[in-house]
């Protein structure tokens, strides 16, 4: 295992990074040049720490000076002038701040709780989907709040999606020439992704690639997502414009995207746990490490009790993996692939002094986060308030009055044909079974069939319902209603409609998760509101994790048997994943792009 060269890379102009993150004027670079010199005095001293240097891979005992929040000089040498703060740090290493390159930052929590709990843990940067908040806001709400957001500690930068995830023409009409072109030029935007509807692009679909155009011409990165894909359909995506991929599950996908010159996230999530097997099967690989990083990719709450970037790097390091090349791979790697490495990711001159301090090398969460300088995080808390998440606590904007009805809710179908019915075969992918179901006087009757549930998706304009079977959900009865959606309309799963339609009502007014079930001493309830935008939480992390993996258990014990329902309320109407989802113009097998129960249009 080589920790190879750093990368050629291309400069990024002063215009493209947004905050702190701005290459400095040369009234600045002159005042840093003169505290090095030992003409102004050093603001801060850090002694003595064991440095790791992310370009040669080597554990340095040096002093770091810092002026304002920048690094000014880092060797042997002590300061001649008067320091302000020296901080010893003898016996501890030091390392830059973690990057986390594809972050989900809506998964129930919101980005503030998501930003509170990475600092913690040692993480000072997250490149960040843009999609929820995007089809909340307009364009230039949205283009103010990521503003507001740069006054965060942490570095928030943003990647923007280019079509939908979801079978939505509401959606869908977000997605303008305009809009992309506004998003391409916003200095907050790095990247242009990630491309989850692959398939006009390797077919070279004109109004497709037009969409990154934008974004190529300037200069921005393209993210991936083709789970599963060949030799063949990696080339005709380089050649669309992408240059990362974070889909890889195993060592031969893992090696042809860096055989075709992509950059690859690592993931280990709540959904794919894939590291030690990656990192396995690349222990001989004499190049390529420098174009490796590391992602949770948008883990649910109960995952992340593990912790964030520090999680994956102590399982790199229980795998075998030089504490400086796993070091590298969440800060120097990912700093250079989106052009950052002139502010971040290393322990540099004219880097931000956004620093980990560490107790040891092989242990990754801080003792210590330094952001611009100043310490913000000491064994494991604030030294000062952060910032309140400035966003509106909102519901959806749902029709009123509530327009659904039982007679909507039942399915009419012949007693001798078989019903298309929704399978789960993991928490995320689904597939279509054809099978003879119970008809009472015309209708689906499910219950003397605890295995099934009636599966709906509501319009949140109340205009249509789909309706279905959903099977490998539960082996009990229940009710559940879920605000917490791709599409953004109501989700009902459960075996008595009447129940269902009382959730809904519900739902709409105080959008959330709830779960009913029967148990030995009567009907039992869960709730978890969702303030914001009937999505996210305003739960602190800690708080978020104990309620969500309650939740979990409690699906669970009612026959849910894969790793993260949490993900599977998300994804049915997802349809960037195989096979079958649930969308506006009904039950929806995605290959083919067809149809094979629609909704129905609601009476108002």
């Amino acid at each position: 295992m080589l920790l190879t060269s750093s990368v050629h890379h291309t400069a990024q102009t002063a215009a493209t990074l947004p905050g702190r993150l701005k290459p400095l004027g040369s009234q600045e670079r002159a005042l840093l040049i003169r505290t090095a010199l030992g003409l102004e005095p050093v603001d801060v001293w850090l002694k003595d720490g064991l440095v790791l240097n992310g370009f040669t891979g080597e554990w340095l005992k040096q002093h770091v000076w810092i002026k304002n929040d920048t690094i000014v000089y880092v060797g042997d040498k002590s300061p001649s002038q008067d320091v302000r703060e020296t901080i010893d740090l003898d016996g501890y290493a030091l390392v830059p701040g973690y990057i986390e390159p594809h972050a989900h930052p809506f998964q129930l929590y919101h980005p503030y709780t998501l930003a509170e709990f990475a600092l913690v843990h040692g993480t000072t940067v997250l490149i960040a989907d843009n999609m929820m908040m995007f089809h909340a806001l307009d364009l230039a709400a949205w283009q103010e709040q990521m503003e507001t957001m740069q006054k965060h500690p942490l570095h928030w930068l943003w990647w923007a999606r280019v079509t939908p995830q979801a079978r939505d023409t509401r959606t869908s009409d977000r997605y303008t020439e305009e809009a992309l072109e506004a998003l391409a030029h916003d200095p907050n935007v790095l990247q242009a992704g990630e491309l989850t509807d692959i398939r006009p692009l390797i077919e070279g679909d004109p109004s497709a690639l037009g969409r990154l155009d934008p974004f190529i011409r300037q200069g921005k990165r393209i993210e991936g997502h083709a789970p599963g894909a060949s030799w063949e359909t990696l080339s005709r995506l380089q050649l669309a414009g992408v240059t990362a991929d974070h889909e890889a599950i195993n060592e031969e996908e893992l090696l042809r995207r860096l055989r075709l010159g992509y950059y690859a996230a690592l993931r280990h999530s709540s959904i794919r746990r894939d590291l030690p097997a990656l990192l396995t099967a690349l222990k001989s690989l004499p190049a390529g490490w420098e174009r490796l990083m590391l992602t949770t990719d948008g883990s649910t709450p109960p995952f992340l009790e593990h912790g964030l970037t520090d999680f994956l790097l102590r399982i790199a390091m229980a795998e075998g993996v030089p504490p400086a090349l796993a070091y590298r791979m969440a800060t120097l790697n990912p700093a250079t692939y989106y052009r950052l490495d002139g502010r971040v990711g290393a322990i540099a001159p004219g880097r931000l002094a956004d620093l980990n301090v560490l107790t040891s090398v092989d242990e990754p969460t801080p003792e210590s986060v330094m952001i611009g300088g100043r310490l913000r995080v000491r064994h494991g808390s604030f030294t000062d308030a952060l910032p309140d998440f400035p966003y509106p606590k909102k519901a959806r904007s749902w029709a009123r009055p509530f327009a659904l009805t039982l007679e909507d809710m039942e399915i009419v179908w012949p007693h001798d044909e078989d019903f298309p019915v929704l399978h789960l075969l993991s928490d995320v992918i689904t597939v279509l079974k054809s099978m003879p179901l119970p008809v009472q006087n015309g209708k689906i009757d499910l219950s003397a069939r605890p295995d099934l549930q009636y599966i709906y998706l509501f319009d949140r304009e109340g205009k249509w319902l789909a309706r279905g079977v959903l099977s490998g959900f539960a082996r009990l009865p229940l009710a559940l209603a879920s605000t917490y959606t791709a599409s953004g309309d109501l989700l009902l799963i459960g075996s008595r409609p009447e129940r269902l339609l009382r959730l809904a009502e519900a739902a709409i007014h105080q959008g959330g998760i709830y779960l009913e079930w029967q148990a030995d001493i009567g009907d039992q309830h869960y709730f978890l509101p969702l303030p914001y935008d009937g999505h996210m939480s305003d739960l602190g992390m800690d708080r978020l994790i104990t309620e969500t993996k309650t939740l979990v258990q409690l699906l669970g014990d009612l026959g849910f048997e894969h790793p993260d329902p949490i993900y599977t309320l998300l994804f049915l109407t997802s349809t960037h994943l195989p096979r079958v989802r649930m969308t506006e113009e009904g039950i929806y097998l995605v290959k083919e792009q067809k149809i094979v129960l629609p909704s129905i249009i609601l009476k108002r």
